[in-house]
């Protein structure tokens, strides 16, 4: 059905997308007055990965007033536990150690639970909700953003809706940033991850229940989250040249004949031996997961990070993953699409308030996520770095560098306060891995201590 004056509406923000940047964005700008238009293309609830929350997501959670609901609802997460593959070294990073001792814990969400409670509290707030619907098309005066055409999901209904300011929450899809050119790859090997949740995994006892644990295995990672219902999250991230080996290791395990027309066949078959043979070949995931029973099909999701050239520009933003997608080691996804909306949201309010849409108002938004990402980013970069990785398992907090990297996991990047500090120490931190890396290969004939990889 197309759109037509009659079906044409006003509004002052249009917000593509539902997920927990979209919604909080929609939070706070209804609160404060504005008309807000909220076009989501899927039912809630639905599954999402990215489960894990950063204690510097509580804040926002609480300006957001869902801090009772969060404790109802989610789990307490007080630290992230790092495992080589055998469990022989282990490497614990309690929140409360951070530079910012302010936050010690987080929490792991099932996202279809907690993308629908945000999505609900936007409601509350006054946002209008369109859902299922599907932004069609970006309209545009010159440069100026002034408008989108939207869609219910059954073709029954459409809208034409004119506004002073879109914000795309869209997610991985980056409705607007890939419309206008802007999406650019990151120099990043590419890697896949494969996931589903399980029941009867086993956990520690009291506060360490709740902690996150990152398994470094020579082709990757897993993680295992835990809920609060006693399921757990758990998925591996896997390097191209490890991929390619699904195919054989799905035939060995029968779940197809091994050429590519059966793999292209049976996805999911061959998806699920592939994530179970690599849970068998990593003793400390294997051990925890011996009585465990599997709940939900294995997903998989590819070609991680890219960023936009622009975050934003006239009559327009983009939050979190629109903006920018990174690998989710170190689980910075939810945090930065949330943290994307606070700040983004103040500078749409000053656009409002100056009735000024050129996207000056945004440039701080820009500035300081782009500083945040650019933390996460070289901490991912060294993750992937095996020399780099050692000194996730060194226990002593020399010169303060497992402060240092306690305050990146709690994702403590915008408090000026403790900023310079951290960078100090961050610093310092990649010039001890650069050492280690020459201690390696004269020692150990270039072999990291954790995997057993060249350096």
């Amino acid at each position: 059905m197309s759109a037509s004056p009659e079906n044409a509406v006003v509004a002052d923000v249009v917000i593509i997308g539902a997920g927990p940047a979209g919604s909080a964005a929609a939070t706070y700008l209804a609160r404060q007055g504005l008309r807000v238009m909220l076009f989501e293309r899927e039912a809630f609830p639905r599954f999402r990965i990215g489960e894990s929350l950063l204690p510097l997501n509580l804040p926002i959670l609480e300006e957001l007033g869902l801090r009772d609901e969060m404790e109802k609802r989610f789990i307490r997460k007080y630290a992230a536990n790092f495992s080589d593959r055998w469990g022989a070294r282990q490497s614990r990073y309690p929140f409360a150690r951070a530079i910012n001792k302010a936050h010690p814990y987080a929490y792991q969400v099932e996202r279809a639970e907690f993308d629908t409670m945000l999505l609900e509290n936007a409601r509350r707030a006054g946002a209008q909700i369109y859902q299922p619907w599907a932004v069609r098309e970006m309209l545009f005066d010159g440069e100026r953003a002034v408008g989108v055409k939207a869609e219910a999901a059954d073709g029954s209904q459409s809208l034409i809706v004119h506004c002073a300011m879109v914000v795309d929450a869209s997610g991985r899809s980056a409705f607007l940033g890939a419309r206008l050119g802007f999406k650019r790859d990151i120099d990043f090997d590419s890697r896949s991850a494969f996931y589903a949740h399980y029941e009867g995994v086993a956990r520690e006892e009291g506060e360490r229940g709740g902690d996150i644990n990152v398994v470094s295995f020579p082709h990757g990672w897993f993680w295992m989250i835990p809920f609060k219902n006693g399921n757990t999250s758990v998925g591996m991230v896997v390097t191209e040249e490890y991929l390619r080996q699904r195919g054989r290791i799905a035939a060995e395990a029968g779940a197809h004949d091994g050429s590519n027309e059966a793999v292209a066949g049976r996805t999911e078959a061959a998806n699920e031996a592939f994530l179970l043979h690599t849970i068998e070949s990593t003793p400390f995931v294997a051990e925890r997961m011996k009585n465990a029973r599997q709940c939900l099909p294995v997903r998989s999701i590819a070609n991680f990070s890219y960023r936009m050239e622009h975050y934003a520009g006239p009559g327009y933003v983009m939050l979190g993953d629109a903006g920018a997608f990174l690998d989710p080691v170190f689980s910075s996804g939810v945090f930065l699409t949330m943290k994307s909306a606070q700040v983004a949201s103040q500078g749409i309010l000053k656009c409002f308030a100056k009735q000024d849409f050129s996207g000056r108002y945004l440039r701080d938004y820009e500035r300081r996520i782009r500083g945040a990402q650019k933390i996460f980013f070289r901490f991912i970069r060294g993750w992937y770095d095996p020399a780099f990785l050692d000194l996730f398992f060194y226990s002593n907090n020399f010169l303060g560098l497992k402060t240092a990297i306690t305050s990146v996991l709690a994702a403590d990047l915008f408090d000026r306060r403790h900023l310079w500090n951290l960078k100090l120490r961050i610093n310092l931190l990649f010039m001890l891995s650069q050492a280690h890396r020459w201690r390696v290969r004269l020692l150990r004939r270039g072999r990291s201590y954790v995997q057993q990889l060249p350096v």
